[in-house]
């Protein structure tokens, strides 16, 4: 098979990361329902302005600390090879949620970030990136059980059971998902089950510390901005029952594999669902659910396609 030109190597590059800009800017066009807008600036507009201005800088600054540990924990990871700086981080962080925005379950994030790296270290970046995501989910997983216990307990009395059960389940998966696992001959990314599992006891135990500090964080930050959010549209439930339904979406929406273009409407969906328990409107809670995700899934696009026109995916690691 005849090899392309470099010449035409650089225009096929060019052409595919503008598909991939145009792509995102079509998708979220699409998405964005029209009435979910209007619904969202009617609301905004019936707050005080001088409480909203303030409410604005404190949701932006809690953004952006979401996606610093994020591209924090990106750093730390990487860290098993050498130093990176915060800025290559972020460019990779962002460039990588950008191309995962319109692939299929985020598998575009994986790819993006391996191409920073030499050929004969991509496999242990798939891993690494693997790793940042499951303590992520791990993380959804603890505090949204907690939510469905809480809302269990006061909708019908069962929040003990419901906890012993989901702690009798994480015992019986820690002790027999190895075997299963090893018994299946799982692999990931053609990496087999005994080499996944020597990789992961290599990471030194500081990194994976620091990456379950950062995911633990991220999700008290988005968690709490979605509270504020509600309190700001005009929500009057009180704090733990309304954490108690945050948690609990997050937790089930997590579970549904869809691409993040799809998550505003599955989100929205089981969000209405969990916090209608609670009498918490369903306006309020769809356009929490909207604002979320323009704040945290779309705005990030903007310099994640910039960084993708401009910068070549380069390894700038720098060993220690």
């Amino acid at each position: 098979m005849p090899r392309l030109s470099h010449k035409a190597t650089q225009l096929l590059w060019a052409t595919l990361k503008i598909l991939i800009v145009l792509l995102a800017g079509y998708f979220i066009y699409d998405k964005l329902d029209r009435g979910d807008l209007r619904s969202l600036r009617f609301q905004l507009s019936e707050i005080d302005t001088s409480s909203l201005y303030f409410y604005i800088i404190v949701i932006l600054l809690l953004t952006a600390s979401n996606w610093f540990f994020e591209i924090k924990k990106w750093q730390t990871l990487v860290g098993k090879y050498g130093l990176l700086r915060f800025r290559e981080s972020a460019i990779q962080t962002l460039t990588a949620h950008l191309v995962g925005f319109v692939t299929p379950a985020k598998a575009g994030d994986y790819g993006a970030k391996a191409l920073y790296y030499p050929k004969e270290q991509r496999k242990q970046i798939l891993f690494l990136n693997f790793i940042g995501n499951m303590y992520q989910l791990l993380a959804t997983l603890i505090f949204g059980s907690i939510g469905l216990g809480v809302i269990a307990f006061f909708t019908s009395g069962t929040a003990i059971f419901f906890w012993s059960l989901s702690i009798f389940m994480a015992l019986v998966l820690y002790q027999i998902l190895p075997k299963i696992l090893r018994s299946v001959h799982w692999t990931l990314k053609g990496n087999p089950w005994y080499k996944i599992k020597k990789y992961w006891k290599s990471i030194a135990a500081p990194i994976k510390k620091k990456v379950r500090l950062f995911s633990i964080i991220r999700y008290i930050i988005f968690a709490h901005q979605f509270y504020l959010i509600l309190y700001l549209l005009g929500a009057t439930t009180s704090y733990p029952f309304v954490m108690a339904c945050i948690c609990a979406t997050y937790l089930v929406s997590s579970l549904i594999p869809v691409m993040q273009l799809l998550d505003v409407v599955v989100r929205g969906g089981v969000a209405v669902l969990i916090f209608g328990w609670f009498n918490v409107p369903e306006e309020i809670v769809l356009s929490t659910v909207l604002l979320m995700w323009l704040l945290n899934v779309v705005v990030p696009l903007l310099p994640g396609a910039y960084f993708l026109l401009v910068q070549k995916p380069t390894s700038t690691i720098k060993s220690v």
